[in-house]
């Protein structure tokens, strides 16, 4: 995902970080889960200052209406704005979410990099996770 500078970072770790508890199962995840900015700013704060906050709320404001996940059985979609991205998927150990074979619109590679990104479901949300920041997107199902 392209996030603009902390913005970027923070919205993806938020996404993917989830609380520890019960496993999730795939059922757990079937549906459209959009941006939460404020659950989002709310964790980000615990780590980064009130700076970086205001320019997390800037960058990720203009993204969040066009930012939806959606499972449906094996199928995960990404839409960030213009851009929509498709992937096979698979559920993990700890609610983690494995996507796979994941391609643009435009059948090219896309960069749900599984060494930079991950997503998990815990406690009724999603976090798509930066991990060299360690924040994450958080996201809620509609």
């Amino acid at each position: 995902m392209n996030f603009p500078s902390i913005g970027r970072a923070a919205v993806a770790a938020a996404v993917l970080g989830l609380c520890a508890g019960a496993p999730a199962r795939a059922a757990d995840i079937e549906g459209r889960w959009t941006l939460d900015l404020e659950a989002t700013l709310k964790a980000a704060s615990e780590t980064v200052g009130p700076d970086d906050i205001k320019r997390m709320r800037n960058d990720l404001s203009a993204m969040a209406s066009g930012f939806a996940m959606t499972f449906a059985g094996k199928a995960l979609e990404v839409v960030a704005g213009d851009t929509v991205t498709r992937c096979d998927w698979a559920m993990g150990k700890d609610g983690y979410v494995l996507p796979s074979n994941c391609l643009d619109q435009a059948g090219k590679e896309n960069d749900l990099d599984p060494e930079r990104e991950a997503i998990r479901i815990e406690r009724g949300v999603v976090r798509l996770i930066d991990k060299p920041s360690g924040l994450a997107l958080i996201l809620q199902r509609d």
